[in-house]
């Protein structure tokens, strides 16, 4: 009996120690499995990493909004995991999964479009403060982001639509934030508009195609045409005069982004030298006896200031750099009318924001409202007339112009301190709109982009002032009208 229970005790530790061993094995298995099922995942999304540290990639996260972008993160080895999460751990343990997960200001790919072919801008969000850096097709660059958005400007030799993958990393003070990860995105080309942006790839700005003659010196005037010009232009005021002695023709050219911000346009455009054509106008308007408000100066000792004098993505003037605009004009007014001393800065709301995004997204066929820019947008901090504020200056926040702001319309303060006038303008005038009147005895603003000189409106009105407000590459309105 001894001997058969001694058999038995043998026989069920051998049975334990088998059980013991099998469970072992599917534990194994089951691990075998969790790691093939992730393998296949990887093979699905079709994307390789081009980051040298790792020659895998994870499967494509897709963004319902704008699926023309979808980002394949590559992961880092684990010698590069330890490196970069556990810098300063002593731990020898593997680094968890969880933490190779991007974060969640990692860089987003919103939109892909060609500029001027074969040229194509990406526009994305990223990390704070970060640089951001594209790798494709052999080119590297790297451009400061704007309050957490980016752009970057491509070459794309073959102007292809096809598919195509680009390297994005980021970087804050130099160190990397995030690993480079494979987006997968289609350039598509915008619609004929008649126009197309161009991105910078030294600062978050776009410019437009029509600034470009005025950078290049490539739209300059004869002597004859000035010439034509400025006796016009003498003849205007002539007539002004009939009605009122001390009347003045005042024209404010508003000066290009590329014209302040040289350095911001991209390597494959030229500046030229010598006079530009705004120097022929404003020349030959002197001669006539006009005044003009030459911004250049002003913008160039204000370009660094905090609040943008241009938006970013559009080609008008920002609200600042309005409000500079509307400062020099009424420090010359004033000289006549001290009542019209212009408002200081203070006497302003200036409320921090990101807006919507206006004229660059319109060009390059981006939906303007899914676009943000950082921007400040001024408010009256003072009592004026209902007739004046009751006007939005724009469709929504910083989204181009109001349709009001582009009718003829008349105000009044009623203040027979300050003087009358008569605008004509362009679309830049949306950026003072409010400023002008709120100085004013009598505004009257003839319909925007009607330039032609009306006799009965000087007749009739007899105004102390003839503003004109355009944008440098608008000044062939000047110049033949």
């Amino acid at each position: 009996m001894k001997r058969l229970a001694c058999l038995l005790l043998v026989l069920m530790m051998a049975i334990s120690c088998l059980l013991a061993a099998c469970g072992g094995e599917s534990e194994g298995l089951s691990e075998t499995d969790t790691s093939q099922s992730e393998s296949d995942n990887i093979s699905e999304s079709g994307t390789e990493s081009k980051n040298e540290e790792s020659n895998e990639s994870s499967e494509a996260i897709i963004d319902e909004s704008f699926v023309e972008s979808a980002p394949s993160e590559s992961k880092p080895d684990e010698e590069s995991k330890e490196e970069s999460k556990h810098e300063e751990s002593e731990s020898d343990e593997e680094s968890n999964p969880e933490e190779s997960e991007p974060p969640e200001d990692a860089i987003k790919l919103l939109f892909t479009r060609y500029t001027q072919s074969p040229y194509f801008a990406i526009i994305g969000k990223c990390a704070m403060g970060a640089d951001v850096t594209a790798e494709y097709n052999g080119q590297t660059v790297t451009v400061p982001s704007y309050m957490g958005w980016f752009s970057v400007t491509l070459k794309n030799k073959d102007n292809a639509s096809n598919l195509i993958d680009i390297t994005l990393s980021q970087s804050i003070d130099g160190e990397q934030y995030d690993i480079p990860r494979v987006y997968t995105a289609k350039p598509t080309m915008p619609p004929n508009k008649g126009t197309y942006a161009i991105g910078s790839n030294k600062a978050f700005q776009f410019f437009l195609e029509q600034m470009v003659p005025d950078y290049e010196r490539t739209n300059l005037v004869s002597q004859a045409t000035i010439s034509d010009m400025t006796a016009r232009v003498k003849e205007h005021l002539s007539k002004l005069r009939l009605f009122n002695k001390d009347a003045e023709i005042i024209y404010m050219i508003v000066p290009s982004p590329m014209t302040i911000y040289p350095e911001l346009v991209p390597d494959y455009y030229t500046q030229g030298s010598g006079a530009t054509r705004y120097d022929q106008v404003k020349e030959g308007l002197i001669a006539a006896g006009a005044t003009v408000i030459d911004l250049r100066d002003t913008f160039t000792e204000h370009k660094h200031d905090e609040m943008p004098l241009y938006y970013h993505l559009d080609s008008h003037w920002a609200d600042y750099g309005a409000f500079l605009a509307y400062t020099e004009l009424f420090e010359h007014i004033s000289k006549r009318f001290p009542e019209a001393k212009p408002r200081s800065i203070d006497e302003f709301k200036w409320t921090a924001d990101y807006y919507t995004s206006a004229d660059a997204c319109l060009y390059l066929n981006i939906p303007q409202v899914n676009v943000k820019e950082y921007g400040y947008y001024r408010e009256f901090d003072f009592s004026a007339p209902s007739s004046i504020t009751s006007v939005p200056r724009y469709r929504g926040m910083q989204l181009i112009y109001n349709d009001l702001t582009t009718e003829e319309r008349y105000f009044s303060t009623g203040n027979s301190k300050l003087p009358n006038c008569l605008v004509y303008r362009d679309s830049y005038s949306a950026g003072i709109y409010d400023l002008i009147p709120e100085r004013m005895n009598k505004t009257h603003y003839v319909g925007m982009w009607s330039y032609a000189w009306q006799t009965a409106y000087i007749r009739d009105e007899q105004p102390d002032y003839v503003i004109y407000i355009l944008s440098e590459w608008n000044t062939p309105q000047v110049i033949y009208n």
